[in-house]
């Protein structure tokens, strides 16, 4: 039952990514990211980006953390994705950088 649980989660998130990537507008893709989370969830999300972006261009995470209102942890989760190997993070981060 838990592994059917998990698939069906997991196939959701795949579901919710490609409906993203076919929205046609940035207004699309908000209307359904607000239709689909709360405002604490987008709030958070945001955070959490904006947390990437200014890790991305070298600002302390102490100063983010201030900046932003955030925990430590969840900044250094950002830091370790930017630091991995082939990072989504910092291939986004590079493309946006280019246009």
């Amino acid at each position: 039952m838990a592994e059917t649980n998990e698939k069906a989660v997991a196939d959701s998130f795949n579901e919710i990514c490609k409906i993203l990537s076919q929205c046609q507008s940035p207004k699309e893709a908000s209307d359904f990211l607000a239709c689909l989370c709360t405002p604490a969830e987008r709030k958070d999300f945001s955070k959490r980006w904006l947390s990437v972006k200014e890790l991305y261009k070298g600002t302390p995470q102490r100063e983010i953390a201030k900046k932003f209102n955030m925990s430590l942890c969840k900044i250094t989760r950002g830091s370790k994705e930017l630091r991995k190997e082939g990072s989504s993070f910092k291939k986004i981060l590079e493309k946006e950088e280019s246009l």
